[in-house]
């Protein structure tokens, strides 16, 4: 795989680049792909994709240092299996819940992970009623701090419609977490 990558580039500095990302995160990145696909060949086509998808962006992501590249590839990486189930017929119908694994790890500290996670579980009630690319466009500007353009050439979309989808996921969270909380004041106060 390696050589295809390299052979894509066009100076030395660019192909010692890819190589070093490569062999410092393949396992990494195998290994979440094979935790969403649970298949080998699929999770190798996932992080194949990721790779092609990161030197077409080189400029951006071979600056990174490298707890950054790693946050990012996680991210393309499940992006590229989420593809990857959406064309597969069985999953087609399955909501993305079950499907996405974009919030784990990818670097941080544990501290960091463990108050992410308690605030992450406190609002996926009402992430479930958000739509998909809203939930990326969350996790991608919050979680992973990519600008509004870096999202933008991830998805497909420009950047007013990732500030407008943004802006509209952040109202209805805050919509649904502000009814839930006068929900809870009202049992109490009933109680």
């Amino acid at each position: 795989m390696l050589s295809i990558y390299i052979s894509m580039l066009e100076t030395e500095h660019e192909q010692n680049r890819i190589s070093e990302l490569y062999h410092e995160h393949k396992l990494v990145l195998l290994m979440c792909a094979f935790k969403i696909l649970n298949n080998r060949e699929l999770a190798e086509d996932a992080v194949h994709n990721a790779f092609i998808s990161i030197i077409e962006s080189k400029k951006k992501y071979f600056e990174l240092d490298s707890r950054n590249f790693r946050c990012v590839a996680v991210l393309i990486v499940k992006n590229k299996c989420i593809d990857i189930l959406r064309k597969q017929s069985r999953y087609s119908n399955t909501p993305l819940d079950e499907l996405e694994i974009f919030l784990e790890a990818g670097g941080k500290s544990v501290e960091e992970q463990v108050m992410f996670d308690s605030e992450y579980t406190a609002m996926r009630e009402h992430l479930k009623n958000i739509d998909v690319i809203s939930k990326q466009v969350l996790v991608m500007k919050y979680y992973y701090s990519m600008s509004y353009k870096e999202i933008g050439a991830e998805l497909g979309l420009n950047t007013k419609q990732i500030d407008n989808r943004i802006m509209k996921a952040k109202n209805k969270v805050r919509k649904l977490i502000e009814d839930a909380a006068n929900a809870a004041k009202e049992v109490t106060a009933n109680g």
